[in-house]
């Protein structure tokens, strides 16, 4: 997945002056002030002029790549960044996230802050150690870090469809491994709405068992070592899914279907397949 660095140095102090009202060592006691930091808490910063030179990207990598136009419209797609980072606090943060421009309208900015909060809710917990937790950490884990990293993909930007795939690879200090999650927005323009996998489904039409069983068979294909209690037929199991060009596709975490060195997994499931159990008020 790609990856763009943008320079965010100027926002040092500004994010120093906020992280110190949510978690200071205060007074002769040395008591946490331990608020939760501010909702939607972000840092966006412009070029400065006098800033150091910006990371360079990947050759193959350009600005252009991540934003796009949404269908024959106005809108389009840009992306935002939080890059944070705290040797005090011993946090590392960073975060990329799609924005919608283009457009005023109460559903736009409603749907900007809600993939702007599911962004925060991925990294904020590491933005206010207990004090308890930080002797921890300088006692036994100096050098380590908190660290989430959060990038998306965009899999369908229609008139009618905006599908969003987001990736995060989560370490909490202490820990042996690092963990990786994923989770999915799928947003209906002309319905003005978050669409739930039982939205896009006809009522009595069992296609928690259809999906079931198609998961089940592809899977069955790449090996027969796989956890089949993460294909059965639960609405938990398919959460996470994303309305693609060539039909629906069901992604699942790493260490969920095959061992963990497999890494995350999809499938697809054609239109074509699907076409008896669709809602025909959703395609």
């Amino acid at each position: 997945m790609k990856r763009i660095v943008l320079n965010v140095i100027t926002c040092a102090a500004g994010f120093a002056f906020g992280v110190a009202a949510s978690s200071i060592l205060t007074g002769s006691g040395s008591s946490v002030v331990n608020k939760r930091p501010p909702e939607n808490l972000t840092v966006r910063c412009s070029p400065q002029i006098n800033q150091p030179t910006p990371v360079p990207l990947p050759a193959s990598v350009a600005s252009s790549d991540r934003e796009l136009v949404i269908g024959e419209g106005d809108l389009r797609v840009v992306i935002e960044q939080v890059q944070l980072k705290s040797q005090r606090l011993q946090y590392d943060v960073d975060v990329s996230y799609p924005q919608i421009i283009g457009s005023d309208d109460l559903h736009i900015r409603r749907l900007n802050q809600r993939i702007r909060d599911l962004a925060t809710d991925a990294y904020q917990w590491t933005l206010t150690p207990s004090l308890t937790d930080l002797r921890y950490y300088r006692r036994q884990w100096p050098e380590a870090f908190n660290a989430v990293h959060l990038d998306y993909e965009v899999l369908s930007a229609t008139d009618r469809f905006l599908s969003i795939y987001f990736d995060v690879s989560s370490y909490g200090i202490g820990a042996g491994t690092g963990v990786q999650y994923s989770f999915a927005l799928n947003y209906d323009f002309t319905l003005r709405k978050e669409l739930t996998l039982s939205d896009i489904f006809r009522r009595r039409s069992n296609y928690l068992e259809y999906i079931s069983r198609y998961s089940l068979n592809e899977f069955s294909r790449k090996s027969e070592f796989l956890f089949k209690e993460a294909l059965t037929p639960r609405a938990r199991n398919f959460k996470s899914w994303n309305v693609t060009r060539d039909g629906i596709r069901f992604n699942f975490d790493e260490c969920a279907v095959f061992a963990c060195a497999e890494g995350a997994q999809t499938v697809v499931i054609p239109f074509a397949d699907l076409q008896p159990l669709l809602n025909r008020n959703a395609f």
